[in-house]
């Protein structure tokens, strides 16, 4: 190992939960190179280590609250973004998705590169950039001006600074817990009385997506309770449903449901309990209506959007019907299978702006 070079450069140092695993992550996912790594106290574990990626050098710290080291998942969420220039960004994306990171928007072209966002299991956001033509700076602030008056026309509160923001940059396996504290100090909370912390993950996606599977995951990962509308229909009404007209009698049941759901969401909130959320949603303007109460409770908000190719999903919700294993609610029938991802409509940028949106993508 070869000590850090000392010509003025600037260098980011991030701060993580678990150094040595952060370390493993950027050596597979990014091809990152360990210049320096220092080591501490009888378990030694990393209190400081240099890394570089293709040349380009950063460096990482323990968490520590004696030193105002903070972690994502300790302040809830982190200010800084890190970009990186690639060659490819598709391929870069996939390595770090498989890794363990969460991507959070996929790559598209923008402003004559190609980019993507992905959230690492740490809680750090990555752009990553990959240059497809050469622009002058004049060139990029004429195609930035025709981009934000597109978002500005499809929501005009999209890129207002008071829009919903993330509260929480945590990942199913860091999840956020309070700094260290004297056990008879008053737990943290909002100015109208809430424990602070406590959040909604919302879980969205086609049939067959895989969402119950995930939910349990998220229950585990942050302690939470999970509320799903397939089986508050099973319990409640799946021996009167009808022989015809099940679509208007399901409708009305559902939004029954949902408002009984919402009221003990908002009772868990205030007690300080973590709610996972699968209540359908397929269209945007019910989601946007969920929206709208969540930001009107000061509820803190994760969205989850799973996905998979239809043939994936039907094949799946077609195993399920058999075996009735332990995330089984109910028999969906081919016919319904069709009619419920046909109404699927994923989240569209503008849905997504100022909101913590995470993608999944699950496929075999």
């Amino acid at each position: 190992m070869s000590r850090m070079s000392t010509k003025s450069e600037l260098v980011p140092l991030i701060v993580v939960r678990r150094a040595a695993n952060a370390i493993d992550f950027y050596s597979r996912a990014l091809g990152a190179k360990v210049l320096a790594r220092y080591e501490h106290g009888p378990e030694r574990r990393v209190s400081h280590a240099d890394l570089a990626i293709a040349g380009a050098a950063f460096a990482l710290t323990e968490d520590t609250r004696a030193w105002n080291s903070d972690a994502p998942p300790s302040l809830g969420g982190s200010p800084v973004v890190l970009q990186l220039s690639v060659v490819d960004a598709d391929r870069v994306v996939e390595a770090m998705c498989d890794a363990g990171a969460t991507l959070v928007f996929p790559a598209q072209e923008l402003l004559g590169e190609r980019m993507a966002r992905v959230r690492d299991p740490f809680g750090h956001i990555w752009i990553l950039r990959q240059r497809l033509q050469e622009l002058s700076v004049e060139e990029i602030q004429r195609l930035r001006d025709e981009l934000f008056a597109r978002h500005a026309a499809a929501d005009p509160t999209a890129l207002s600074s008071t829009s919903a923001r993330p509260k929480d940059g945590s990942t199913l396996e860091d999840a956020p817990t309070p700094r260290q504290a004297s056990r008879d100090a008053p737990e943290p909370s909002t100015g109208d009385g809430r424990p602070r912390g406590a959040r909604i993950h919302l879980v969205l996606g086609p049939v067959g997506a895989g969402k119950s599977t995930f939910a349990l995951r998220l229950v585990r990962a942050h302690k939470a309770v999970r509320l799903t509308l397939d089986e508050w229909m099973a319990k409640l009404f799946a021996e009167d449903r009808p022989d015809d007209g099940v679509m208007a009698w399901y409708a009305e049941r559902t939004a029954r449901c949902i408002e009984q759901i919402w009221t003990l969401v908002t009772a868990m909130i205030d007690c300080g309990t973590n709610v996972v959320l699968e209540i359908g949603l397929l269209r945007r303007r019910e989601r946007e209506a969920f929206y709208k109460r969540v930001d009107e409770s000061g509820s803190s908000l994760t969205i989850h959007v799973l996905d998979a190719p239809r043939d994936v999903r039907r094949r799946r919700v077609e195993e399920r019907n058999r075996a009735k294993g332990s995330t089984f609610s109910m028999i969906v029938p081919p016919a319904i299978f069709e009619l419920a991802s046909d109404l699927w409509e994923p989240p569209a940028h503008a849905e997504c702006e100022g909101r913590d949106v995470r993608f999944i993508h699950t496929t075999g």
